[in-house]
């Protein structure tokens, strides 16, 4: 339990406009719920960010996946700082799309377990300097609401197209120079094995970053 802090900024009517474990989720509409949320400080110290995990409910088929999101919502640089400026209103949007309207009081608790529609994609890994890939991830791409001004259906749950996404796979694209990463078969053996640090945190029970305030 957490609560969001005095420095949370209400900004309901930002949820009109959206941009942008057990392996990678298709490119799908689902059913999902937060079954997790902690509120870590940034890297920078300037604000926090809400780690959240977030498991399937439907299609039946993809039932208790899980995947996880970094969002930073708070930050003294506001809007200059891009990682607030994507983060902070995709924290607003889930709280409409579980009917809560996130304020500076509101408990971390209030927004476990409440389900809602989602279009799921696939964000595809960047070049790592160190050369290779970093891994591709799953990344919520649209909420759909169900309050009255909601303006679009929710729509029927299940994979879109073929699940790609169109998007191109690591291995389809050319690696770079200094690239010695294993091949394809034994990067998937060596992923399904080891969750990311930053995933496994995202699980643990939540904690009170803010303060007496």
């Amino acid at each position: 339990m957490a609560k969001i802090g005095n420095n949370y900024e209400a900004e309901y009517e930002n949820t009109e406009k959206q941009g942008g474990g057990g392996g990678i989720l298709p490119h799908m509409y689902a059913q999902l719920q937060a079954e997790a949320i902690n509120l870590p400080p940034t890297k920078d110290e300037k604000g926090f960010q809400a780690e959240i995990t977030f498991e399937v409910i439907a299609p039946e088929e993809f039932k208790g996946r899980k995947f996880w999101a970094y969002w930073t919502i708070v930050h003294s640089d506001g809007y200059q700082h891009g990682a607030y400026k994507y983060g902070k209103p995709m924290f607003d949007r889930f709280g409409r799309a579980v009917g809560e309207e996130i304020t500076a009081d509101t408990d971390t608790d209030d927004l476990l377990f409440k389900s809602f529609v989602a279009e799921v994609g696939i964000q595809v890994g960047n070049a790592n300097p160190a050369g290779g890939f970093y891994k591709d991830k799953n990344q919520i791409e649209r909420f759909f609401y169900t309050d009255d001004a909601a303006k679009e259906p929710v729509p029927e749950l299940g994979v879109i197209g073929d699940g790609t996404q169109g998007k191109k796979r690591n291995e389809d694209r050319p690696a770079p120079a200094n690239d010695n990463r294993p091949a394809p078969a034994q990067r998937a053996a060596a992923n399904n094995n080891a969750l990311p640090a930053a995933q496994a945190a995202a699980a643990t029970p939540g904690r009170r970053p803010w303060g007496s305030k």
